[in-house]
């Protein structure tokens, strides 16, 4: 099912430039050269700096030999030093593979076997994280300056760092660029089409080894205008931004986003009332936060004494009080997206109409959607539920190491393994595929449990997951967390499941916990939900 033109999209307001990004970053620099394109604290960068260190760098990296389709992996957190070290890759044609601040030694030594990347660029420490050590673990006591590459990491031959020495490593030092080395930039930058490799993200399996999802520079492009032309945003807006860009959320819907208008991306690794000096002395005029981080704002005792007189009406629900909600309004609108899509697949609106409600937007024009039964494949009918398969204009080129046969069906399509329904072009999420539990013979969304529990008093938050049985195959377990200042009773909450279920949905394991465990990205951890379900449940 494709989408027509939406009314709703205006296009008018994204960059003039063809679907690149040497040519997003060019168009910024000319239209825009002294406007921040990055606040990360006291860390800032114009879009003529970026402009500038980028051409600079990029021509260290055709010196050193890099150039169009090698792969260099980025360890880094957000900042000027990313930002300089992908847009350098991107205008000669290089494939940057971002890799997650949060990696262990083992999961970088498996990342850079499966990207193969031949170049790292990275830092010393952030956030107390000691990026050296967590190199040297990988490379193994044999790692010095001239024997990088290791058994465990076959393709690296260089390391450079942005901070900080070690004996395997290349400082760097920022230099301006020459008349030649521009020239030299400036000629490979030509040859950079929007079919080119840009990127390998790597997932944040919550159960599952990550794997890495390659994209080209078109779908960059296509997917972060189509966002903007979706979004009220306009023309020097300051967005608030938590999202690592390492994945694709940081990347897409917020840094690429602004600069498709000329915006600002504004960061912090502050907490507390600092966090909040932050947002409102950078007068942000919209906020891209986690749930959690979202609460802790609203929740802050001198939240309601703050100059927000930059911020947009609706542009976040979270930053008013739940009971001034409008009640079928959204902020600045929901969407579904994944990494494999290069972020959202559906078109963000403000506000839903009553028949609409709970709708993830609207199907996106370049996005084709279909419904179907994920048991014997057949297409589903408007309305019914089913597996999510997708194609289009921003659909990955596949995964790294998978052949596409693996990866898509003979017509292209990629199956999401979300279960959804479709409804007047309008998407609704129900579950994951691989979340569904099997108890018996009897399906059980967890959604559907999940929304259960949430109607009881006094719990915060509900998760739902299968646990296997060996009688039953799977049954029925739930992971809640109380509201603050609450104490929860786990027969209570059982009885007052029992009226809204059906008897095999009711939970019969149900733990009550403080927190519930999170991976990086703030999604739940449902290896660690599981076994605090097996063990307190």
């Amino acid at each position: 099912m494709t989408s027509p033109a939406l009314a709703h999209l205006d296009w008018e307001k994204t960059a003039p430039v063809g679907p690149t990004l040497p040519a997003l970053l060019a168009w910024g620099a000319a239209a825009h050269g002294s406007r921040e394109v990055l606040v990360i604290d006291d860390e800032r960068l114009t879009y003529a700096d970026l402009d500038a260190r980028s051409r600079a760098f990029a021509a260290r990296l055709l010196q050193a030999g890099i150039g169009k389709g090698t792969r260099v992996g980025i360890l880094l957190p957000n900042g000027a030093q990313f930002l300089v070290s992908f847009f350098a890759l991107a205008r000669i044609g290089a494939t940057a593979i971002p890799v997650s601040t949060l990696s262990s030694s083992p999961e970088l030594a498996r990342i850079a076997r499966s990207a193969g990347f031949s170049l790292l660029i990275a830092t010393d420490v952030h956030l107390g994280t000691d990026f050296l050590a967590r190199i040297d673990a990988m490379l193994g006591a044999d790692a010095s300056d001239t024997a990088i590459a290791q058994p465990q990491t076959p393709h690296l031959r260089a390391i450079w760092l942005w901070r900080g020495a070690a004996a395997w490593g290349t400082s760097i030092v920022e230099t301006p660029a020459s008349a030649r080395d521009a020239a030299r930039v400036a000629a490979a930058q030509a040859l950079v089409v929007p079919a080119d490799m840009l990127t390998i993200i790597y997932t944040s399996g919550s159960t599952s080894e990550p794997k890495g999802v390659m994209h080209t520079h078109g779908a960059f492009m296509r997917s972060s205008r189509r966002w903007v032309a979706s979004m009220p945003y306009r023309d020097a807006d300051r967005l608030f931004v938590a999202s690592p860009m390492f994945w694709v959320g940081g990347l897409i819907t917020s840094l690429l986003t602004m600069m498709q208008v000329g915006g600002t991306v504004v960061g912090s690794v502050r907490s507390g009332a600092a966090l909040l000096d932050v947002i409102e002395c950078e007068r942000c005029t919209t906020l891209q936060v986690w749930p959690h981080m979202a609460r802790q704002i609203a929740e802050d005792p001198g939240f309601a004494d703050r100059d927000w007189s930059a911020m947009r009406a609706g542009t976040v629900l979270a930053m008013i009080p739940a009971e001034h909600h409008p009640r079928n309004g959204n902020g600045f609108g929901w969407a579904m997206g994944m990494t494999e899509t290069a972020g959202p697949h559906s078109s963000a609106m403000a506000m839903i109409d009553d028949e609409h409600i709970g709708a993830m937007g609207l199907l996106a024009p370049g996005m084709e959607h279909r419904i179907v039964d994920p048991e014997t494949g057949a297409i589903q009918p408007e309305g019914e539920r089913g597996e999510l398969h997708v194609r289009g204009d921003t659909l990955m080129l596949g995964y790294a190491g998978r052949e596409r046969a693996d990866t898509f069906d003979a017509d292209g399509w990629f199956a999401t393994g979300d279960i959804c329904s479709i409804r007047d072009l309008h998407l609704f999420f129900h579950g994951r595929r691989d979340a569904m539990i099997k108890t018996a013979g009897a399906n059980v969304a967890p959604a559907e449990v999940e929304a259960a529990l949430m109607t009881l008093p006094g719990i915060a938050e509900a998760h739902v997951i299968g646990v296997p049985d060996q009688q039953r195959g799977q049954i029925v377990g739930a992971l809640v967390v109380p509201l603050e200042g609450t104490t929860l009773d786990r027969d209570a909450v059982l009885a007052g499941a029992r009226p809204l279920l059906s008897s095999y949905k009711v939970p019969r394991k149900l733990a009550i916990v403080a927190t519930a465990p999170l991976t990086g990205t703030s999604k739940l951890d449902r290896r660690a939900a599981l076994r605090l379900i097996e063990q307190l449940g």
